[in-house]
């Protein structure tokens, strides 16, 4: 029998938003991927903090993206790590290249895929994972 990529269990998934990262958990249940941007030189930054690291600048704007990547590099995860984590292996933590962002990578996973097929560089899409009325996490799919 073939198992598909599962994701990990609602608790691993409740971040903490501050200032820096409200912006994104609200786009998110709109289900609009975005990442921060440099107002001064443009360049993306995630997770997003107080200075750029290219220029130093503060100023961010947050600028929508296609909700599509590559991945850049993955693992796949057979053995549960803890008993809540049973019934969600195999996992694959991956580091994904999002499209329209330069140099910027999102940690998440990759899903509906069987283990065997992921590779670095697939295409993936965002697969919106609604954990409650309130949090909404990307999750990567083939694309």
């Amino acid at each position: 029998m073939t198992r598909f990529a599962y994701a990990p269990p609602a608790l691993m998934d409740d971040p903490y938003a501050d200032e820096y990262t409200a912006p994104f958990w609200e786009a998110t249940r709109r289900e609009q991927l975005t990442a921060p941007r440099c107002t001064k030189c443009g360049t993306f930054r995630m997770p997003p903090h107080r200075f750029c690291p290219k220029c130093q600048a503060q100023e961010i704007e947050w600028v929508p993206l296609p909700g599509t990547g590559r991945v850049y590099s993955f693992i796949v995860v057979r053995q549960a790590l803890r008993p809540d984590m049973v019934d969600h292996i195999p996992y694959i933590p991956a580091v994904i290249e999002a499209d329209a962002a330069p140099g910027m990578r999102f940690i998440s996973n990759v899903v509906e895929c069987e283990p065997e097929k992921v590779f670095v560089n697939m295409p993936v899409k965002v697969a919106w994972d609604h954990l409650s009325e309130s949090m909404v996490f990307p999750r990567w799919a083939p694309a």
